[in-house]
């Protein structure tokens, strides 16, 4: 009987944390697009806001929505043939963000398209940027 007792107890332990996991995803993922988008803003602010359209707003802080404040693809890859590694690494890996393909491209022209790379070769303000992106990214 204790066995059977102990079994039900680990079950129940389980479940709970279970529920607590399945709970903690739910928050994380309902918060994700704000905070998404907070990020997203700050990227667009240490890379350089004339590289983002604003469609339909003043100003890329005034978004409410990400799809407000596209990369300029034109204004970036005049930008690339003559901006620094870091400059570039860094606005790559924003980009991969609205277009994995791209972001890897441009990368890939500075010889940085691993995440070690990349990390090796950011200052610690864009890689925090850079991190909140990934952890709250759910794709575009």
């Amino acid at each position: 009987m204790n066995e059977i007792t102990n079994t039900c107890a680990n079950n129940d332990t389980a479940l709970q944390r279970y529920r607590e996991l399945q709970e903690k995803y739910r928050n994380h993922y309902a918060q994700a697009p704000a905070r998404f988008l907070a990020a997203w803003k700050e990227a667009i602010r240490l890379a350089g806001p004339q590289f983002f359209y604003c469609d339909g707003i003043g100003h890329y802080a005034d978004a409410t929505d990400r799809n407000k404040i596209r990369p300029n693809q034109e204004a970036i890859e005049r930008f690339m043939a003559v901006c620094s590694v870091g400059e570039g690494v860094f606005l790559a890996a924003v980009c991969s963000f609205y277009n994995g393909n791209w972001g890897q491209e441009l990368g890939q022209r500075f010889g940085y398209t691993t995440l070690g790379d990349i990390a090796n070769r950011l200052e610690l303000e864009q890689l925090n940027v850079l991190s909140a992106l990934m952890l709250y990214h759910t794709g575009w």
